[in-house]
């Protein structure tokens, strides 16, 4: 048996793996429309794009107690032939090879050809710890998805609409978003409303997908090209006789990750750094480092069209690592090459400082 690519996401604070073969797309957490009269395992439905998306309950398909959503959830939409399904996690994290031997397919007395027709095929002994791999097909195909949606059809931006018109006051009648605060639900609705923009094949090839973080009260967009993960800062270790931008160490799953502040190097003060309390984790070449941020807002896509330079009159050192601005919500997005920036002279990443 060869090795097998897994997309990895955390769920109820365990890791699951699914085979990336599967995964079409990921995105933030959007929202999601209540249907009636639909399964319990079926939590509504987004437009992506002119298409109805189912979007299932994972943690009802795995018999757990869902808790409330949180505004940095993932979606993982799965397709399996021609059917595609959205499923909702906590936290996506990497992609990564397993070989056969670290699968064992003897799960509490389940023998492998048992397992061939069970959600969960198997788990997985990995250096982060146990992952436990699902079934993707399952997933997709459950008896009730061909009755209730049919997913081989197209829809026009203007019939998904209609069908949805009841959207947001609907969906937060079922207590799904009742929890956020309405500068929180915007943040759903502007994700809600990009995803259902419909695209041509020569505009999405030339989209940038960015991460758009929040520092000092201001918007800036980091690549996803070098951005590995997002993770919440609970415990720093601090590294004696470090610049002021080293804020220590942090331990991400068994891996020791430098966390620094860019704070002062994009013309923002570096005081109070220790207090944020999530950083963007980003791999360059063999580089790790992670980013200490105040916010996560998003994962978006900008033409570069969208994208102008920084006005003159707002020119600063931090010029060099400047991609250019361009508009998010009701302010202007400082983008930022951290290509550039972690290999810049004045912010060194050393692991072995």
């Amino acid at each position: 048996m060869s090795h097998e690519s897994y997309l990895m996401f955390n769920l109820n604070h365990s890791r699951y793996g699914i085979p990336a073969t599967a995964v079409q797309e990921l995105f933030f957490l959007p929202e999601v429309t209540a249907i009636a009269q639909t399964p319990s395992t079926i939590l509504g439905v987004i437009n992506l794009r002119g298409k109805f998306l189912p979007v299932m309950d994972l943690y009802h398909r795995l018999e757990q107690a869902r808790p409330p959503f949180q505004l940095t959830d993932s979606m993982i939409v799965l397709e399996w032939q021609t059917q595609q399904i959205g499923i909702i996690v906590n936290q996506v994290d990497s992609v990564q090879v397993i070989a056969p031997d670290r699968i064992a397919a003897n799960v509490c007395g389940q023998s492998k050809e048992s397992l061939q027709d069970r959600l969960v095929t198997g788990i997985a002994n990995v250096e982060e710890g146990i992952v436990t791999l699902l079934n993707p097909e399952l997933l997709v195909q459950h008896a009730f998805l061909e009755t209730v949606f049919n997913l081989n059809s197209d829809f026009n931006n203007g019939s998904v609409n209609d069908a949805l018109k009841h959207s947001s006051d609907s969906e937060l009648n079922q207590g799904l978003y009742d929890h956020f605060d309405s500068q929180e639900r915007q943040i759903f609705q502007e994700r809600t409303e990009s995803l259902r923009c419909s695209i041509n094949d020569e505009d999405s090839a030339s989209l940038l997908p960015l991460a758009v973080v929040g520092l000092g009260g201001e918007y800036f967009g980091f690549g996803l090209e070098t951005v590995h993960e997002f993770t919440e800062i609970h415990k720093i270790t601090p590294i004696p006789c470090c610049p002021p931008h080293i804020v220590g160490n942090i331990n991400l799953r068994g891996e020791i990750v430098t966390l620094i502040n860019i704070n002062n190097v994009v013309d923002l003060p570096i005081n109070g750094v220790r207090l944020h309390q999530q950083a963007v984790v980003v791999r360059l070449d063999q580089r790790v480092a992670g980013i200490a941020v105040d916010d996560i807002f998003d994962v978006t896509y900008i033409h570069p069209s969208q994208m102008t330079a920084a006005p003159i009159a707002l020119h600063s050192a931090k010029d060099d690592y400047l991609q250019g601005v361009a508009p998010y919500r009701d302010r202007m997005m400082s983008i930022i090459n951290l290509s550039k920036l972690l290999t810049s002279e004045v912010l060194v990443v050393n692991e072995e400082v």
